[in-house]
């Protein structure tokens, strides 16, 4: 039985402050496989918190600096693609051939960023007037359950283009997947905070994101009812 019960903030996995629990069920079998503890508020505003911080250093970042970041996610991403796949497989139910077309896509969701980052002008002159483009703070990143982790591959790697930092809400029907991303995330090194990773209910985790003054940007994937409710 599959037991997640750390959530990711400020560069470390920790126990959540949350007590309740989700319960993973194949879509295969339809039984119980595992279940996982969800983030409530307080484990959410710690995470906007650390993402806060981390964004008055991470903001002045160069780019060269951020291409060199997302070149380690998609290494440490890549390593571990086969794994990726068969969680995926065994947890959203789907078929080989499209889970891993589901992983080839998050894995190059990071140097596709590259390479639009490689060309792109921070500064641009607008007739007689300069424009700089700034990073504008802390991204809310909350993802729906099918091709989970393509999303958050491809969300977080343009928040971090822009020099953004992010708390990710992922679907808790996607818990195992999730575990295992934020696992490769861990390794490639980022600074503490840059991203931060809360399992958690739409009406807890997602109503906090959505709602506190420290979120400067959503980026949202679902329902429209849910869209319509929150962001």
């Amino acid at each position: 039985m599959n037991q997640i019960n750390k959530i990711y903030i400020n560069g470390e996995f920790v126990t959540p402050k949350g007590t309740e629990t989700f319960d993973l069920i194949s879509p295969v079998t339809n039984q119980k496989t595992g279940e996982v503890v969800l983030g409530n508020a307080e484990d959410t505003r710690m995470a906007i918190a650390a993402a806060k911080k981390a964004f008055t250093t991470f903001s002045k970042t160069t780019k060269e600096e951020r291409i060199n970041f997302l070149k380690k996610l998609h290494e440490s991403v890549s390593k571990r693609e086969n794994e990726l796949v068969s969680v995926m497989v065994n947890e959203y139910g789907g078929t080989l051939q499209f889970c891993r077309m589901s992983v080839q896509n998050a894995i190059s969701a990071f140097t596709a960023t590259i390479n639009t980052l490689e060309s792109y002008d921070f500064e641009k002159t607008v007739g007689h007037s300069k424009v700089r483009f700034e990073s504008l703070g802390v991204v809310g990143i909350i993802t729906p359950w099918n091709a989970s982790n393509s999303f958050i591959c491809n969300k977080l790697a343009t928040a971090i283009a822009a020099g953004c930092t992010a708390v990710i809400k992922p679907s808790e029907m996607s818990a195992a997947q999730t575990q295992l991303l934020t696992e490769c995330f861990h390794e490639a090194g980022l600074p503490e905070g840059v991203f931060n990773i809360v399992n958690g209910l739409g009406n807890v985790v997602g109503a906090e994101i959505t709602q506190h003054a420290d979120i400067a940007k959503i980026s949202f994937t679902g329902s429209t009812l849910t869209g319509k409710s929150h962001c």
